[in-house]
């Protein structure tokens, strides 16, 4: 078969196709870094949040701690503060002698000890061991004549060598004897020293408590605690895993802030001279700290409490069940103490502090406007006015009057 002619304008020949490869090249290369970016930072934007949180909370940290150490200072200028600070100087001065006598007293046993336990433990291993095979031996004549050999072994004398340079010699039983009352000594030396120590730690304890107790904030060492913590954190997923509930909640990979130990505010997390930001938003505490102590966030997790998704780490929109596809976003702002009902359904009153307050006002209007039992049996197709939609302004306004003037203090 005849081959065919080439045309004359052939393309593979006539033409370049560097160019096509050129951008093609680019192309993959443009979608390799953008990958690449992706997987570190795209679908991981709670690192941002992190790197955020420790630059933000270490500069409040440093302003925080140079504001407790002048706070600091005017505690300790008290007079109550000098009285209690007197009585720990007082306790510890007359302790410290006999404090100095019992450590030197244990550093000497604690030597003779080691000194007397090498001997002693191989020793005590071979009678041991002896002991047993005598104890298991069917043979009396045998048997007989491993406890006369065992005898013989215990009387055998041995040298020990105390840390003075000193030497000792003893037999098994003199040897154990000395071991056991060595041992005891030290017990009974620890012993005092804990009684000498436990005055001068109960006053140590009254003077830091005097001080966390008049503190407006925490104390300078613990911010320099905190700060120490902050800068060494490493980009992590913060995640509260609660099997028997199937709860997996890392909402704390960005809100870093809601159980620190100091009050974060959206306004100490803003950047210098600027208004708060989505950072500084999702840097505060937790708005009512006491709940947590009856709620800890270990063992209930975020979510029951707040819904939203709280294994969704990829972006805002999704770990706050704000689409399409999650049955369960999160609470607004308006209406947050919902959560409460999830669990308190049957409770009527549901305060701590500030929070609850809606929710138990809403629960008490429900009750008086017959709400109840107008859904259940569908009463107010005959009565209408059974179940209001509003109260009156009168009636609203004196009962929470009323309600406010006795707000109790926890729910």
């Amino acid at each position: 078969m005849p081959d065919k002619p080439i045309p004359d304008d052939d393309p593979i020949v006539s033409k370049s196709l560097a160019p096509h490869y050129v951008l093609a090249v680019i192309l993959l290369m443009a979608t390799l870094f953008w990958a690449l970016w992706d997987e570190d930072f795209g679908q991981r934007p709670w690192k941002t949040f992190q790197q955020e949180w420790k630059n933000r909370y270490s500069t409040f940290l440093k302003t925080a701690r140079s504001q407790s150490s002048a706070s600091q200072k005017d505690v300790e200028t008290a007079a109550e503060y000098q009285t209690v600070k007197l009585s720990y100087e007082q306790a510890s001065q007359s302790a410290a002698p006999r404090i100095k006598e019992i450590n030197e007293k244990l550093r000497d046993v604690g030597a003779k000890i080691l000194a007397v336990q090498n001997v002693f433990t191989d020793r005590r291993a071979y009678v041991n061991a002896s002991t047993y095979d005598i104890e298991t031996e069917t043979s009396n004549s045998a048997r007989q004549r491993k406890q006369k050999n065992l005898d013989e072994y215990k009387q055998e004398v041995t040298s020990v060598e105390y840390p003075d340079g000193s030497k000792q010699k003893y037999n098994f039983p003199q040897l154990e004897e000395t071991y056991n009352e060595l041992k005891n000594e030290r017990t009974s030396l620890s012993a005092e020293l804990g009684e000498l120590i436990k005055p001068v730690n109960e006053q140590k304890e009254k003077l830091d408590a005097y001080i966390s107790e008049h503190m407006v904030n925490l104390t300078p060492s613990q911010l320099t605690g905190l700060q120490d913590k902050t800068e060494a954190w490493d980009p992590k997923i913060v995640q509260i895993n609660v099997p028997e509930a199937n709860i997996v909640d890392r909402c704390e990979s960005c809100h870093m802030g809601v159980r620190e130990p100091v009050k974060l505010t959206a306004a100490a997390m803003s950047l210098k001279s600027k208004k708060p930001d989505e950072y500084a938003r999702a840097f505060t505490s937790h708005p009512e700290s006491d709940l947590l102590k009856t709620h800890d966030p270990e063992k209930f997790g975020c979510s029951p409490c707040h819904q939203g998704n709280g294994r969704a780490t990829t972006n805002v929109e999704k770990a706050h069940g704000n689409y399409e596809h999650w049955l369960w976003p999160l609470f607004p702002r308006g209406n947050m103490e919902a959560g409460c009902q999830t669990c308190h359904a049957a409770d009527m009153v549901l305060v701590s502090n500030d929070v609850g307050w809606t929710l138990s006002d809403g629960k008490d209007l429900f009750r008086q406007r017959g709400c109840v039992a107008a859904i259940v049996t569908k009463a107010t197709t005959k009565n209408p006015k059974t179940c209001s939609p509003s109260p009156s302004k009168s009636s609203s306004s004196s009962r929470t009057k009323k309600t406010t003037s006795s707000k109790p203090t926890s729910s």
